[in-house]
């Protein structure tokens, strides 16, 4: 997961803001127009107030992590002079990263470490009780959440990029792809004999001086196919801490409703957001209700460790509590802090595929995400090469917006949604595409 989520150029607009929490806190207040009257030289005047003094720093209350040596610490104190000028903007697409932040994965390749945890999705689809299903699924999410953990940022998909993955090992056949530029959004799709899983996500973020917050549009959907029930859920936020001082950390938090679309249950998970030095990070807690709104199952548990499911019975008595998932609790030995799955299955190209993967560039379609020159040269020890690689193809696809045209730069997917998912909120936006501009490769 990335800790800023930028993907290209994109000017704050109509989906930055409707992608604003609640809880914003962010030093634009209600000023949200610089260019309105008057608001931009105020604006301006409180930005040159602030100093690198005053960044706010936020302690997770983790001693061993705040002692843990940052290699980038002095670099990304250069990265103020950047930044100062875009607080409380929407930067998913407004500024030129230096490469050093990046780590050598596409945002594509991200989409697929959830997968680590497919056992919990088979486990559903072989389940007797429908509520212990919903648990399992519920499971799933904080498997997802859990390895999105990193601080270093993926690297933006070109539009029409595609990732795919067939594993032998798990035994799903998955494939991602970027199918929107202005604003971002990836769509995947796994399937397997027991279950077909469509993830989807729309990038929105606010700066606000040394945090980060990464809003998430898109509806997830999942199909079990034993049992024939169609599940769906939204996403959670992200605040990212310390990006320009002190130590980097995550936080996951908000409210999830995990629904089964064919008998009405539901799952309502809350991800309780850090406090004071980190006080209740990591702590989840929440019910399963059955189609009539009675409480049939509790859970709770931490999405860094484990999460529990505890049975209602009929007259409200607590039953044995079930463990429906745990995290793998790997220690990555390698310096991007890589889970042996990723290794395997995500960025590792074995000699002979290798040879058949379309080159890089492939007009007038963007390559696979793995043979890609800017994320693969930062894991084989190279730093200047991506920044010289990423530049003329990232440019190229940002030319348009920076033109003053083409200000939803969108296609279709190649194997477009069907059933229930075609109605979700983010595929229809990819199937708005016109059908001459796929057939000329203007995507």
């Amino acid at each position: 997961m990335s800790w800023f989520g930028w993907k290209g150029d994109e000017k704050e607009g109509k989906e930055g803001k409707e992608g604003k929490s609640k809880g914003d806190k962010s030093p634009r207040g209600d000023g949200d127009e610089e260019s309105s009257s008057g608001g931009g030289g105020w604006m301006n005047y409180m930005k040159g107030l602030l100093g690198f003094e005053d960044l706010k720093v936020e302690d997770t209350g983790d001693e061993q992590h705040s002692k843990k040596a940052d290699p980038d610490a002095e670099k990304r104190k250069g990265l103020f002079k950047t930044l100062s000028s875009f607080i409380g903007k929407d930067v998913v697409s407004l500024v030129s990263l230096p490469v050093w932040i990046f780590e050598p994965m596409s945002f594509l390749q991200v989409m697929a470490e959830p997968l680590q945890y497919d056992d919990l999705l088979k486990k559903a689809a072989a389940c007797p009780d429908p509520y212990l299903r919903l648990a399992y699924v519920a499971g799933f999410q904080c498997g997802l959440y859990n390895t999105a953990v990193r601080t270093k940022k993926p690297f933006n998909p070109l539009l029409g990029e595609t990732f795919e993955i067939v594993s032998e090992k798990h035994g799903f056949k998955f494939l991602a792809e970027q199918v929107s530029h202005h604003p971002p959004i990836g769509v995947s799709e796994t399937t397997h004999p027991a279950y077909d899983l469509q993830l989807e996500t729309e990038l929105h973020t606010k700066l606000y001086g040394n945090s980060s917050e990464v809003i998430i549009h898109g509806t997830n959907h999942l199909d079990l196919k034993p049992v024939k029930e169609h599940y769906s859920w939204g996403h959670l936020s992200t605040y990212c801490h310390n990006i320009i001082i002190g130590s980097l950390w995550l936080d996951h938090f908000g409210e999830l409703v995990v629904r089964n679309d064919t008998t009405g249950a539901k799952c309502v998970m809350k991800f309780t957001k850090a406090g004071w030095l980190g006080a209740g990070r990591y702590h989840v807690n929440g019910e399963i209700f059955d189609p009539e709104g009675k409480l049939r199952m509790k859970i709770q548990g931490k999405w860094s460790d484990s999460l529990r499911a505890t049975p209602i019975s009929e007259d409200g008595q607590a039953g044995e509590e079930v463990v429906v998932w745990e995290s793998f609790h790997e220690q990555p030995n390698n310096k991007y802090n890589f889970t042996k799955f990723i290794e395997e299955e995500i960025i590792n190209i074995p000699p002979q595929p290798e040879k058949g993967l379309p080159p890089a560039p492939l007009p007038p379609r963007p390559p696979d995400s793995r043979p890609r020159e800017g994320p693969r040269l930062p894991g084989q020890g190279g730093l200047g090469g991506p920044g010289k690689g990423k530049t003329p193809r990232g440019g190229g696809a940002r030319a348009p917006r920076e033109g003053g045209e083409g200000k939803k730069e969108t296609r279709a997917p190649r194997a477009p949604a069907k059933g229930p998912h075609a109605k979700s909120e983010t595929r229809g936006k990819c199937h708005g595409q016109k059908r001459g501009e796929r057939e000329r490769g203007e995507a």
